[in-house]
């Protein structure tokens, strides 16, 4: 019937684009890529807060994965951590003996020429 095929022709004008026609919501720059930032993750127990106790790496340090970033302790725990990232240290958050919240930033690593 003609009805049904008005239909299924309406249908197919309202069927989204091949994928390599469809407009992305989402871009970001290499220079954005290239800077990483290093937070505090949360280090069990219900750890809501910690004191930096020891930084190990300052301003344009280059540093590798795993390398020791700093140490921090709570009233539970006290713990070295390590950078998720190789790359130069391009700033430093907090000070020594700051408390630093569970999300914050630690460190920004530019790993643009990291490999």
């Amino acid at each position: 019937p003609a009805g049904c095929r008005a239909g299924a022709a309406a249908l197919r004008l309202r069927a989204p684009p091949p994928l390599a026609q469809r407009a992305r919501s989402f871009r970001t720059s290499a220079a954005a890529l290239a800077t990483q930032q290093f937070k505090l993750a949360d280090i069990g127990e219900g750890i809501a807060e910690v004191t930096l106790t020891e930084l190990f790496v300052k301003e344009g340090d280059m540093i590798k994965e795993m390398d020791n970033v700093c140490s921090v302790e709570s009233d539970k725990a006290s713990v070295e951590l390590t950078s998720p990232y190789t790359g130069r240290v391009t700033k430093v958050f907090p000070k020594l003996n700051d408390t630093v919240k569970v999300g914050s930033v630690l460190i920004e690593v530019d790993v643009g020429g990291a490999g």
